[in-house]
């Protein structure tokens, strides 16, 4: 167990780490010295990502754990197998997102979105706390999106289970729920040395920018959208960045700190989410 974060490498756990950013991303932590642990749905993908990084790095050490992000279950073996083997995390990359064409429920019976692109970055940053406040000066980001701007206002009661399903309106309310709640999280878990973060990488060709639940729109534009690797680097830069002197709770948008959404810095808005999630954790 490696249990001096001073005479190790540093530690990066990614999750969704085998398709579009997370593939150039895990590339990218590698070249820069990081042993991996990367949580994925799909072990025979990982598996060929594990080769790939081993020709890449061969000095890198990666954990590979298997799990179904929309499964608190799931969510928390994963945390206590990381929990196990490092004492310390110095980064946790929230990469994982899903958006979907029609509504679809987790085991628990809530909307997909939210289970994947709203708790579990709550859920798995809460249970690795412990973890990311030994390490000293850790970074927790949240993989975001501008499109969370087309949300004007959104329902922290109706996110679980929506009464309505619109194409893409999930996706962009989710994104700007997780948001919010890091946001607020941000200045209790600075008490322990942890910066959370939220990073947009910009329009990127990825399965999922490309896909049916975006807007018609969005994919007529994607001729413009920049490679994995350019949105893994813009991720990268705010997982490692020391703008604004490590100030937690910060957004970032082209590469740059930007102003949330004005409802995503709203205080009822947030501690009402974060009622939610913490009602959700303990059940």
């Amino acid at each position: 167990m490696n249990d001096n974060p001073s005479a190790r490498r540093p530690v990066a756990v990614l999750t969704a780490s085998y398709s579009g950013i997370g593939t150039e991303l895990s590339k990218r932590l590698a070249g820069a010295g990081y042993d991996l642990v990367v949580i994925n749905r799909s072990s025979d993908r990982t598996s060929q990502q594990l080769r790939e990084l081993q020709a890449f790095a061969p000095s890198v050490s990666v954990q590979s754990i298997q799990a179904d992000l929309s499964n608190h279950q799931d969510i928390r073996r994963a945390a206590e197998q990381v929990a196990r083997t490092h004492d310390f995390i110095n980064l946790l990359i929230h990469n994982a997102g899903v958006a979907t064409e029609r509504l679809e429920l987790s085991v628990q019976g809530n909307d997909l979105h939210y289970e994947v692109n709203t708790f579990a970055p709550y859920l798995l940053t809460e249970l690795l706390r412990p973890q990311l406040a030994s390490a000293n000066n850790a970074v927790v980001v949240a993989v975001g999106s501008s499109g969370m701007r087309m949300a004007r206002n959104f329902d922290p009661q109706g996110l679980r289970k929506p009464d309505k399903f619109r194409r893409f309106q999930p996706y962009s309310h989710t994104k700007l729920a997780t948001a919010a709640a890091f946001h607020a999280m941000a200045g209790d878990y600075a008490k322990d040395g942890i910066t959370l973060r939220i990073a947009d990488p910009g329009p990127t060709r990825t399965p999922m920018s490309l896909g049916g639940a975006m807007p018609v729109w969005f994919r007529l534009i994607r001729w413009y959208f920049v490679p994995p690797e350019n949105g893994a680097e813009r991720i990268f830069e705010a997982a490692t960045s020391p703008a604004d002197d490590g100030r937690s709770g910060l957004y970032f948008e082209f590469g740059r700190p930007a102003a949330l959404p004005r409802v995503a810095r709203d205080t009822a808005v947030q501690q009402e989410l974060l009622a939610i999630l913490r009602g959700m954790a303990k059940s």
